[in-house]
């Protein structure tokens, strides 16, 4: 079956407008209350407002732990805000406001992507309801994570492949937003030999085939050398101290080469470890959150696998979709450390596998039976997803953490040393008329882990702390021997302030000396 050789049974136009109605609503309707606001989006803020305050890539010691691209993004969009990182409230929201921005973009390029592989606006638009209704979407795409990020710049690379045909400078545009995924995250890196199959399948027969996948490929290596020139400029391409390149360890400076090593050699379990981190944010955050698309997607990538490749020519577009989910489903399950967003680039693959599988099911029915299950099904689907996602537009979980921030601003004065993670890190920094600024608030892993922190600025003594403001769980997430500095800063503490919303609490404590 040749791409794209179906019709669809509604105009493409007004399928792509209620899809894209559907993700402003769901994504834009309290955002800025739930989720709870997360100390890995205020990481991005705080470097973006290092970018835009202080002309560097981070207010700390920039120790290459992830490329820059995302946040630079984030520093952009703030600069063209009136009040900037406060325009909203609190600094996170308009970090969030440009996530539902590029979510928005991303479902236009989904569905574009879908059309093209399926031939059919109804594919396309359940595809793009599912990533945009799913709640475990909405949990992880409304906050600020560099995963978002990457997500935009690979669909873009992804359509300008396949509607780029065999234009060479769509081809070159293509291999650019390729590189700016790469250095938005990581680990999007794991997309490039699907994408780069899927351009040679898609050029294979040109007469300039070798000029379009040396240019894609001459693209995206320079731009993401940019980032390698960059460590290499300043020292810090490789680790120092004679340190080999086959250890994990970062050597006597900050290195790029030296980070990547030390990140490969995290472990956090595989699959087949019941304890690993992959099964725990399986069992508590990934399945609670939406059962649907991990067990649908699932099986929807293998079914694709299987028909992909018993006819890679009739069934190519299941084939490329299901290794599309492919390389960050093992990503997943590889055994290295997990976080719980690195589920994100997997959604939008499972959304597609699913319902190119759908649209399978429809075109096989006899007369509209199609259109009516399809109709039916979206009815179901979309009701189904909206109770199971009512936390995210009824709960006001950040109300916690706008109180705690008050009290800071009204209670501790101006140049007390401070200990406080990164979700505040921005609000406590940013001057503006009438707003105290903190200037001796520190990162509390800053504080734990960066010897320029630790030792310079507080002697290596819990004493020159004055105050330890609790972000939720942050206690639970102390351990002996890796955070002995902020556990022997705690036991000497009393309580100023708790504020609690369901089983979330954030605390303001003050050291007793």
């Amino acid at each position: 079956m040749e791409l794209g050789t179906y019709r669809s049974w509604v105009n493409g136009r007004t399928l792509l407008l209620l899809v894209l109605g559907a993700a402003f609503a769901s994504h834009a309707y309290n955002m800025f209350r739930y989720p709870i606001y997360l100390g890995d989006e205020g990481i991005y803020m705080e470097q973006a407002w290092a970018i835009l305050r202080e002309f560097r890539l981070a207010p700390y010691t920039y120790f290459y732990d992830h490329a820059p691209v995302g946040w630079i993004m984030i520093a952009g969009w703030v600069l063209a805000l009136p009040r900037q990182f406060l325009t909203f409230g609190m600094a996170i929201n308009s970090g969030r406001l440009f996530m539902l921005v590029l979510h928005l973009l991303s479902v236009f390029l989904l569905f574009r992507v879908t059309q093209k592989f399926s031939g059919s606006n109804r594919a396309a638009f359940l595809v793009s309801l599912i990533f945009s209704l799913s709640p475990l979407a909405l949990y992880y795409q409304r906050m600020v994570l560099l995963d978002n990020i990457m997500v935009f710049w690979f669909l873009l690379s992804l359509y300008l492949v396949m509607y780029g045909g065999q234009r060479l400078m769509a081809l070159l545009a293509s291999g650019a937003a390729l590189g700016l995924a790469v250095l938005s995250k990581e680990n999007g890196i794991f997309f490039v030999p699907v994408l780069g199959y899927l351009l040679y399948s898609e050029v294979k027969d040109s007469h300039h085939r070798r000029f379009a996948m040396a240019g894609w490929a001459f693209t995206g290596s320079a731009v993401v050398s940019i980032y390698v020139l960059y460590a290499f400029l300043k020292d810090e391409l490789f680790p120092a101290g004679g340190v080999p390149l086959v250890s994990s360890s970062p050597g006597e400076h900050v290195s790029l080469i030296g980070t990547v090593l030390w990140q490969l050699s995290r472990r956090g379990g595989g699959i087949m470890d019941p304890g690993s981190d992959f099964w725990v944010f399986f069992n508590t955050r990934w399945w609670p959150r939406d059962g649907f698309i991990i067990a649908a997607g699932t099986f929807a990538m293998f079914a694709s696998l299987a028909l992909g490749l018993s006819d890679r020519q009739r069934n190519r577009e299941y084939l490329m979709a299901s290794l599309l989910a492919l390389p960050f489903a093992f990503y997943l399950t590889r055994g290295s450390v997990l976080l719980e967003f690195y589920m994100v680039p997997v959604i939008p693959f499972y959304a597609l596998c699913i319902g190119l599988l759908a649209e399978k099911v429809f075109r096989s029915l006899p007369g509209n039976a199609g259109n009516l299950l399809f109709v039916v099904g979206v009815a179901v689907l979309a009701s189904f997803y909206v109770y199971q996602a009512r936390d995210h537009y009824t709960l006001n979980i950040t109300q916690v953490q706008y109180r705690q921030l008050q009290y800071i601003r009204e209670v501790i004065p101006k140049d007390a040393v401070i200990s406080v993670d990164d979700d505040l890190w921005v609000d406590l920094h940013e001057a503006e008329q009438g707003i105290p600024v903190y200037a001796n608030a520190q990162s509390h892993w800053k504080v734990e882990g960066d010897p320029a922190i630790r030792d310079k600025i507080l002697h290596n003594d819990w004493r020159s702390l004055d105050y330890l403001i609790m972000s939720n769980k942050l206690y639970e997430n102390l351990h002996p021997g890796a955070d002995d500095f902020i556990l022997a800063a705690y036991s000497h503490t009393q309580l100023m302030a708790r504020f609690v919303k369901g089983d979330v609490a954030v605390e303001v404590r003050k050291i007793v000396k």
